[in-house]
C-alpha cells in the first residue's frame, strides 16, 4: 500500500470519529511512517488520535506530534 492511501486510511478513519471530527490533524505518510501534527482540547483525544492510526491498515510506525490547546 503506497504512502498516500495510509494517510488517506488514517484521515477518513479520524473523519468518521465523531468527538475527533472538528479538529485539524495534518496526516503525513512516508514509507509508512505517519507523522500526526495537530492541537486537540484533551489528552483522551490525543490517545484516541493515536489509537486510530495504529489500527490503519499500511502504517508502521506513528511519529506523536500532536499537542493541547493552551
Amino acid at each position: 500500500m503506497g504512502d498516500a492511501a495510509v494517510s488517506e486510511h488514517v484521515r477518513t478513519a479520524l473523519q468518521r470519529n465523531d468527538q475527533l471530527r472538528g479538529f485539524n490533524i495534518a496526516v503525513e505518510t512516508i514509507n509508512g511512517d505517519v507523522r500526526l501534527n495537530g492541537i486537540l482540547d484533551t489528552q483522551a483525544q490525543i490517545d484516541e488520535v493515536i489509537k486510530i492510526a495504529r489500527g490503519s491498515e499500511g502504517a508502521h510506525t506513528i511519529h506523536d506530534e500532536l499537542t493541547l490547546k493552551q
